[in-house]
């Protein structure tokens, strides 16, 4: 296959290589508990990450301790791990963090919202009916894969109700559309922002965000404002922002593996 990305980069200059986790680097699949990498996955990265003009981030909506879970054989690798959207980003290999979040405060507000979701879906019958609650401990994701098409869209229904009437408790935070998954966080979690605070901080000239879902369109505008190579997997034309197309999977891994060589 053609690497879109090995012809983009220049490569007397370092790359910023930004990368969603799920649906990108591994399949989606109905049990989020299940999304590991496939062992190919995690000896692709290790070369990637040990590449000296390399500079790669894991950037997903995962919270830090689920990434830490799926991709802990990278921990002593040259690799940043960026949870929630961008609200936590850590170095690994050096322990360090470059964002962390204010728990006491974030959970402080969000727990009242956390339990009126519970509430609502409960007394609406919905969490019985393919409706999973997921705690992040900053944000609360709201997941409905599972359920009938008729719940879904009670289930949205339901959400944005909750964030047009109720303005106050819900403020400090964004309902954030995935997919078959809606998550409330905080309006500063942002993808783009997260992209942008890395680019700048690595002082890259050229960079490459593959990412699939929804949340990933902030990353691919920031990353064509910057004139860097934005990827989508899995998505049709006129659907997305991002630059180049990938049919899934494993055409991210071929596109990948032209960079380590």
């Amino acid at each position: 296959m053609r690497s879109v990305i090995a012809e983009y980069w220049q490569r007397e200059w370092p790359l910023a290589l930004l990368l969603d986790y799920d649906g990108t680097l591994t399949p989606i699949v109905s049990d989020p508990a299940q999304a590991f990498l496939p062992p190919e996955g995690t000896a692709l990265l290790r070369r990637l990450c040990r590449h000296p003009l390399l500079h790669v981030a894991i950037v997903s909506g995962r919270s830090l301790s689920q990434l830490q879970s799926f991709l802990g054989a990278l921990q002593g690798e040259a690799i940043t791990w960026c949870g929630l959207h961008g609200g936590e980003i850590y170095v690994p290999q050096k322990g360090e963090f470059l964002r962390q979040p204010a728990r006491d405060q974030i959970q402080q507000q969000l727990q009242p919202l956390r339990d009126e979701i519970s509430n609502r879906l409960t007394a609406a019958k919905l969490i019985d009916s393919g409706v999973l609650i997921e705690d992040k401990t900053y944000s609360v994701a709201v997941h409905y894969r599972q359920a009938a098409a008729v719940v879904k869209q009670q289930v949205i229904a339901l959400l944005h109700g909750l964030f047009a009437h109720d303005t106050e408790m819900t403020a400090p935070f964004k309902l954030q559309p995935g997919k078959e998954v809606l998550e409330v966080l905080p309006r500063t979690f942002d993808k783009g922002d997260c992209v942008a605070f890395l680019w700048d901080l690595w002082q890259v000239r050229q960079g490459c965000y593959i990412g699939d879902d929804l949340t990933d369109e902030a990353a691919f505008a920031v990353v064509n404002q910057r004139g860097g190579l934005s990827l989508a997997v899995g998505k049709t034309p006129g659907t997305t922002q991002a630059q180049v197309l990938l049919p899934g999977v494993a055409a991210v891994y071929e596109a990948l593996a032209a960079l380590g060589s």
